[in-house]
């Protein structure tokens, strides 16, 4: 019984793999295929530039994020977009623009633990300035980590 049971699955594979009808390529604009019966496809467009957005939460736990780039976008426009996801990033500050402060990512907030606050780099280099305004590239990569500041 079981070898009938295997070579009935071995019959059924080939069917489905072998069996189908040679069928053409036929576009939905009504190009015409040509005589190589095949149409044409055009070249896939270059990879939009993206910048990302990772957080770490010293314990393990981190959440990363990819978005497509836009001329004098900045760190703050990051965490916008993080927010209005499913589930998004929530996050708190005080002040605004230059005065902007990050007092908490997804409920963690500075100061409470340890005396570990969030603090942000761009490609490995540490903040300088609020992150409401610093300007983001294209390709660069935001990591913000709770720890203490050095």
């Amino acid at each position: 019984m079981p070898l009938v049971l295997v070579a009935a699955i071995a019959l059924s594979t080939l069917l489905l793999l072998f069996g189908r009808p040679n069928t053409a390529v036929v576009p939905e604009s009504g190009l015409d295929v040509g005589a190589s019966g095949k149409a044409w496809t055009p070249p896939a467009s270059p990879a939009a530039e993206t910048v990302s957005l990772a957080v770490d939460f010293d314990n393990g736990s981190r959440r990363s994020f990819d978005f497509p780039w836009s001329a004098g976008m900045t760190v703050g426009d990051l965490l916008k977009l993080a927010r209005d996801l499913r589930p998004g990033l929530q996050f708190t500050q005080q002040g605004a623009d230059k005065l902007a402060m990050l007092t908490s990512l997804d409920g963690v907030e500075n100061g409470v633990a340890d005396g570990r606050y969030w603090l942000y780099e761009v490609n490995g280099k540490s903040g300088e300035m609020s992150f409401a305004v610093q300007p983001v590239a294209a390709g660069d990569r935001v990591l913000w980590v709770f720890k203490q500041p050095e």
